[in-house]
């Protein structure tokens, strides 16, 4: 079994981070929260200071309005990935058909660089890396693909 290796210090810091990465001010994320107050958020970002910390409603509220690093630091944790996706509606078959189509390539892409880069019997750091891209990207696609089946309404058929 895999022991956790979770240090709070690190997330602490990468809360502390998040306005500086996304370029915002404490008072302009703690608005965009619903109207906190920016002194006290300011307190419970702080990793210094103990005795105000993000409740889990906070920490969501607080992520939507900065960036998914803190979500990244624990997927990175429990050995997760977090996969964006598009939120593209398919309108009618047509659309559907070159929506499939994308996610294919995508998918393929990935399956044939793995194949080159390994065809020698050997894999670079550089190949390695291009190999990840092309998989993640290959998610990605795979992913949208889920959430659109997931919401796939067949048409109504005419009486």
């Amino acid at each position: 079994m895999k022991t956790l290796i979770f240090n709070p210090a690190i997330l602490a810091d990468i809360l502390f981070e998040a306005p500086h990465r996304v370029n915002k001010r404490i008072k302009t994320i703690a608005i965009e929260m619903g109207g906190i107050s920016d002194r006290y958020l300011a307190r419970q970002i702080n990793p210094d200071d103990q005795m105000a910390k993000l409740g889990v409603e906070e920490f969501v509220y607080f992520m939507s309005n900065t960036d998914l690093k803190p979500l990244d630091y624990i997927n990175s944790v429990f050995d997760r990935v977090a996969i964006p996706i598009s939120n593209t509606k398919v309108s009618n078959e047509s659309a559907w058909l070159k929506h499939i189509s994308n996610i294919s390539k995508e998918a393929g892409e990935a399956i044939s660089v793995l194949a080159d880069h390994v065809s020698d019997g050997s894999l670079t750091i550089d190949e390695a890396e291009e190999c990840k891209k092309e998989a993640y990207e290959a998610l990605q696609a795979l992913a949208a693909l889920w959430v659109d089946l997931k919401r796939f309404q067949p048409p109504k058929e005419e009486e």
